[in-house]
């Protein structure tokens, strides 16, 4: 009998049955089918009703069978009752009850707490509205969260419509509901995706606004910076002049920082890898922020003592963790305590993939904790976004600053917090691997005294090439200046001696300091390039095979400019 289902012609084969079925009732209750009717017709009405009967089976058999056999959830809920009164066998597949057991329970039963609510709610709301005339609210597709045997929670789409009595009285509903977990899984991974891809033009833009703010700025700061140094040199000052001039100089190095968490902030900011000790850094930081710490809060420091070496800028590492420092201290300032904790850990056993983005490998843990006011899941979500805060008075640079110098070294940071629970950073830096050796600067190139060389100076900023040319002279070298590349080229071509140095700005108009560099070296071979630029040394890409590389980054001090230039000329 099953293989009739599949008919192309069962469904219409069934409604013929209805229909001569449901005549024949009608008749039945007529005088067409009386007492007076003869045997011969009687038994032929019976004849026909057994037959009759027999189809109405066949028909609720093949009911049966297509609710028994689809994917998809078929129940009924009884309004008196408030529970199932039906629930298809594939109930068990998507909660892990049976129909016996789901015609036991309630909507808040079978729903979460919150889809319950907004289940009785949304039925109310249909309910007023078809009592209003509005048929369509008979009909709705909802999505709700139900409850699994298992505990777990089950993401479903509902489509439901009501169940009426013969008077017309809504009783009750009937519904269809599948399982959207894959949906949810895609939708929450496009989502994903999406805040990744939005993060990463939020980065862009902090790039590019970082680059020509360092470049603009730190040019007009090297200007500052130059002209207080060549006035310190030139006349014997009081000491409250000199004193002013200091200041001056402090105010200079405190813009320059800013510029440089920009900088830090947009990945572009020149790092010094160096082989050391995390213990030994941290020990520093402590001792210097013991004596700031807020009322009755204190700061304690727990270290491994076998604690693996780090390769990073051992300048940006204390940056990290006077950051995290900081922002420890804020959440404590009513009381509390601060526990920094080092340790070694092996990523492929302790932490494996536990950040998905970061290759695995042996790691030194720096771990923050405080017992302050904590996160809630939404700002920790935010927190290392570039210009986020929750301060009144901060730049919301400090922990995106955190995240991008860790990363920068092929680290990474976590964080856990609730709200009044405190929060804990942990800092993932990648061990260094293998015999580190301290290798010193060679006799041969100590700065050594000026011996009257010849340098090209190129730089855009009259006022930046201008000072810079008169240090230089200053130190005792010839100097010709040009303001771009193009007019370099010309001037070299012109001077019949020899060119000991290029010293060149890197972001230039028409020409930019590494392509000028090239070009020279193939004009004159053995000149040496100091680059100099307000911007990150990480646009010197050592594309030429060149490991060779010499910066200086703008605003700089004429003493240092002096130790710089005669180290690279040897």
């Amino acid at each position: 009998m099953s293989s009739s289902y599949k008919s192309k012609d069962s469904l219409s084969l069934k409604m013929a049955v209805d229909l001569e079925f449901n005549s024949y009732e009608r008749r039945a209750g007529t005088s067409d089918f009386s007492a007076e009717s003869s045997s011969e017709e009687q038994a032929g009405e019976l004849h026909e009703l057994d037959r009759l009967a027999i189809a109405g089976e066949v028909t609720e058999s093949f009911f049966r069978f297509l609710i028994e056999n689809s994917g998809d959830v078929i129940w009924m809920y009884d309004f008196d009752a408030d529970r199932y009164t039906y629930a298809s066998p594939s109930v068990f597949r998507l909660r892990g009850f049976t129909p016996e057991e789901i015609c036991r329970q309630s909507l808040y039963d079978a729903l979460t707490p919150a889809s319950a609510e907004v289940a009785v709610a949304e039925i109310s709301r249909r309910l007023v509205a078809l009592k209003r005339g509005d048929e369509s609210a008979a009909w709705e597709i909802c999505e709700f969260d139900q409850l699994h045997k298992d505990g777990s929670v089950v993401p479903t789409e509902v489509m439901t419509t009501f169940i009426r009595d013969l008077g017309g009285e809504l009783k009750g509903i009937i519904g269809v509901e599948r399982d959207i977990s894959e949906r949810r899984r895609i939708e929450s991974e496009k989502e994903r995706l999406q805040l990744l891809m939005m993060k990463a033009g939020k980065m862009e833009f902090v790039s590019r606004i970082a680059g020509g703010i360092a470049h603009d700025f730190n040019n007009q700061l090297q200007s500052i910076l130059g002209m207080t140094d060549l006035l310190m040199a030139s006349h014997p000052f009081s000491t409250e002049q000199l004193q002013s001039f200091e200041e001056i100089r402090t105010a200079v190095a405190h813009c320059a920082g800013l510029t440089g968490q920009l900088l830090a902030t947009a990945g572009k900011r020149t790092a010094k890898p160096e082989v050391f000790d995390c213990n030994l850094a941290i020990s520093s930081l402590v001792q210097m922020k013991q004596c700031c710490m807020p009322g009755e809060s204190t700061l304690d420091f727990f270290s491994d003592s076998g604690l693996w070496p780090v390769l990073m800028d051992s300048g940006e590492f204390d940056e990290i963790v006077g950051h995290l420092l900081s922002n420890a201290m804020d959440a404590v300032s009513s009381g509390g305590s601060i526990a920094i904790t080092t340790r070694n850990v092996a990523m492929d056993i302790e932490y494996g993939g536990v950040h998905g983005e970061t290759t695995v490998h042996d790691s030194v843990l720096v771990e923050v904790s405080d017992t302050g006011r904590g996160m809630s899941a939404e700002v920790m979500g935010q927190v290392f976004e570039p210009f986020f805060t929750t301060k009144e008075s901060a730049s919301g640079l400090g922990l995106s600053i955190v995240n991008g110098l860790v990363e920068r070294c092929g680290g990474f940071v976590t964080v856990d917090s609730a709200t009044g629970k405190g929060s804990t950073f942990r800092v993932f830096l990648p061990r260094m691997m293998g015999a580190v050796e301290h290798s010193a600067v060679s006799a041969s190139r100590m700065p050594t005294g000026h011996r009257g060389e010849t340098i090209l100076l190129v730089d855009d900023e009259d006022a930046v090439r201008r000072i810079t040319g008169k240090f230089l002279e200053s130190f005792g070298y010839r100097v010709l200046s040009a303001a771009d590349g193009r007019e370099a080229l010309e001037v070299a071509g012109m001077y019949e001696g020899p060119i000991h140095m290029l010293l060149t700005d890197m972001i230039m108009p028409g020409m930019n300091g590494r392509e000028l560099s090239r070009l020279l070296e193939s004009q004159r071979s053995g000149v040496k390039t100091l680059y100099i630029s307000g911007y990150a040394a990480d646009i010197l890409s050592d594309d030429d095979g060149s490991s060779d590389v010499h910066f200086l980054g703008k605003p700089f001090s004429r003493s240092a400019l002096s130790d710089k230039v005669r180290s690279v000329l040897g």
